[in-house]
C-alpha cells in the first residue's frame, strides 16, 4: 500500500470517527456543566474554579451523596440575578448521575412565571413533553433526551421550581428497585417464575392435588 493510499484511508477514518466522537462527548456532559460520572473531588474542583460556594455536602442512609452549590455555572434561559437559585448534585456509587437547578420563588406569581418559561424553552428544544402529572399543589413535566431524563418539578405550596437532569440508565434501575420494594417482590430465577406463573411447567395433576385452581 503506497503512502498516498495510506494517508487517504487515515483521513477517511478520522472523518468517519468525528461524528461518533462528538455524539459520545455530547451525551457524557451534563447540561449544568458537570460531566456525568465524575466523583465528588472532581465536582468540587469545578465549583471552586467557578468561585461558587457549597451550602450542603452530605450522605443519606442509602449512600447517596448530595452537594448543593449556591448559584449556577452555565447559561440558562432564565435571568438569575436577584433570584434564589441553587445547583444540586447527586452521586450514586461515588459517580455523579443527577444534577438539578432549584429555584425558591418569592411568590406564586414568580413560581408560575418560572414554570412557564422553562416549559416553553424545553418544549422548543426537545418537543412536547412525554408526560405531565399534577396532584394537589405538585406538578411534574417530563422530557426525554438521548440519554437524559429531564424533569420540571413545581411545588405550589412552597413556591419552588426544580429542573432535574438524570442519566436514564440509572433512573430505570432506581424505578425497578422502587417498584420491587412497593410490590414486596423479590427477583426470582426464570425457572421458578415460570413454575409459579405458567400452567405449562406444572406437573400433571398438580392443581388437583394441591387445590391451586
Amino acid at each position: 500500500m503506497n503512502i498516498l493510499k495510506k494517508s487517504f484511508l487515515f483521513f477517511l477514518f478520522i472523518v468517519i470517527g468525528l461524528p461518533i466522537y462528538s455524539m459520545a462527548q455530547k451525551s457524557d456532559v451534563s447540561p449544568l456543566g458537570f460531566p456525568f460520572g465524575i466523583n465528588k473531588k472532581e465536582a468540587i474542583k469545578i465549583i471552586d474554579s467557578n468561585g461558587k460556594r457549597i451550602t450542603e455536602n452530605k450522605v443519606d442512609s442509602k449512600g447517596i451523596r448530595t452537594i448543593i452549590m449556591q448559584g449556577v455555572i452555565v447559561n440558562i434561559p432564565i435571568e438569575t440575578d436577584g433570584k434564589d437559585v441553587l445547583t444540586g448534585l447527586e452521586f450514586y456509587d461515588k459517580k455523579l448521575l443527577s444534577t438539578s437547578l432549584i429555584f425558591a420563588a418569592a411568590d406564586a406569581s414568580e413560581k408560575t412565571e418560572l414554570e412557564n418559561k422553562f416549559t416553553d424553552y424545553f418544549t422548543e428544544q426537545y418537543g412536547e413533553p412525554v408526560e405531565r402529572d399534577s396532584m394537589m399543589y405538585l406538578t411534574t413535566t417530563i422530557w426525554h433526551m438521548h440519554d437524559i431524563k429531564l424533569v420540571l418539578h413545581t411545588n405550589g405550596k412552597n413556591n419552588t421550581v426544580k429542573v432535574e437532569y438524570t442519566y436514564k440508565p440509572v433512573h430505570r434501575s432506581k424505578i425497578e428497585d422502587e417498584l420491587d420494594e412497593k410490590r414486596g417482590t423479590i427477583k426470582s430465577d426464570p425457572a421458578t417464575q415460570m413454575f409459579l406463573e405458567g400452567d405449562y411447567s406444572k406437573p400433571t395433576g398438580y392443581d388437583e392435588k394441591f387445590g391451586t385452581r
